[in-house]
């Protein structure tokens, strides 16, 4: 009697099924900026801060910028040194700096450091940057952003200034 009401029971809870499945797959973005390019505004007479005059049209200072790191596959440039040489009082430079968007979603500067800038060197130099107003990059476009440079009086004698510039990006929902 107790398996006529199994029975029974199974054949009351029969039904006919059947599955719908989704295979999904999710390919991320990649942030990947890299200098593109760099140039100084020394080219010739040597630039001067405001209340300094080259009137003569001497050559005696130089502004060098050298990749200081490579990223691998392919060998971008990240990192970049500013070298002043034989610098002196009233030198300066504009130093025109390329990022270009090589990765796959649009990115925005998040911060931006010099390191490698001793305390004294500091007190030597005047540094700013020119951020553009929108510093967002779309996939395959870049941003142009400009350093500028001077040597103050306290600047030292046979001295070589150079520093380090590191700028981070981030992609663009992240950045405030």
């Amino acid at each position: 009697m107790l398996s006529i009401i199994v029975i029974g029971f199974g054949l009351a809870m029969a039904m006919w099924s059947e599955t719908l499945k989704i295979n999904t797959y999710v390919n991320t973005g990649e942030v990947k900026v890299k200098w593109s390019a760099w140039y100084c505004s020394d080219t010739g007479p040597d630039p001067q801060l405001p209340g300094f005059n080259n009137t003569e049209g001497k050559d005696v200072a130089q502004c060098y910028i050298s990749v200081e790191q490579w990223a691998h596959d392919p060998p971008d440039p990240v990192k970049l040194n500013i070298t002043l040489a034989n610098a002196y009082p009233g030198y300066f430079v504009n130093i025109t700096l390329i990022v270009d968007n090589i990765g796959t979603i649009p990115v925005k500067l998040l911060s931006y450091n010099f390191t490698h800038l001793d305390p004294e060197d500091v007190e030597a130099l005047t540094i700013k940057l020119i951020i553009p107003e929108d510093t967002q990059i779309h996939p395959g476009e870049n941003s142009t952003y400009i350093l500028l440079i001077g040597v103050l009086q306290t600047a030292n004698e046979t001295t070589t200034y150079s520093f380090d510039i590191e700028f981070t990006f981030a992609q663009w929902n992240e950045v405030p």
